[in-house]
């Protein structure tokens, strides 16, 4: 249900809207690390995925983590604030950066649910508390009230 919810182009159905900037395609808190340390500008390492595309797709996975709940909201403001300041594409520079990150992240979200319980079911086990975290938020997205849903592109 929380798949179906995603717009045409999220589930590559339609073309993407802006596919023009440079991404990391890869990008996670894992990416990133302070050179010289524990001082040093923050870079961005492994661009192995590096290609265009919407850059909202870089910030999904901490997007998706933050609004499951699995990062706490200090560290996803700390990191928010670091990427604005350092004229990061994917949201303003102030305000509220929902409305150009929920796609990607609710996206994001769904593709980790379906890896969990296939994974789970091979394995023969149950979910773990972080998968079912994923699982769960896939839940609420699929039980959005009409009107809430309605800002929601197609």
């Amino acid at each position: 249900r929380a798949w179906a919810a995603l717009p045409g182009w999220a589930r590559a159905e339609a073309p993407m809207p802006d596919a023009t900037t440079l991404c990391h395609g890869d990008l996670h808190l894992g990416q990133l690390l302070r050179h010289p340390a524990p001082d040093g500008p923050w870079l961005l390492i492994d661009v192995d995925d590096l290609g265009v595309g919407a850059p909202a797709w870089d910030l999904a996975r901490p997007a998706a983590w933050y609004a499951c709940g699995l990062l706490p909201p200090d560290e996803w403001f700390r990191f928010l604030a670091a990427y604005r300041d350092a004229g990061g594409p994917a949201v303003p520079a102030d305000g509220d950066p929902w409305p150009a990150l929920d796609v990607a992240a609710r996206a994001l979200t769904v593709q980790t649910a379906a890896l969990a319980v296939a994974k789970s079911a091979a394995a023969e086990r149950p979910l773990d508390e972080v998968q079912q975290a994923v699982v769960d938020a896939c839940d609420r997205m699929s039980s959005i009230p009409p009107e809430l849903a309605r800002g929601f592109a197609t």
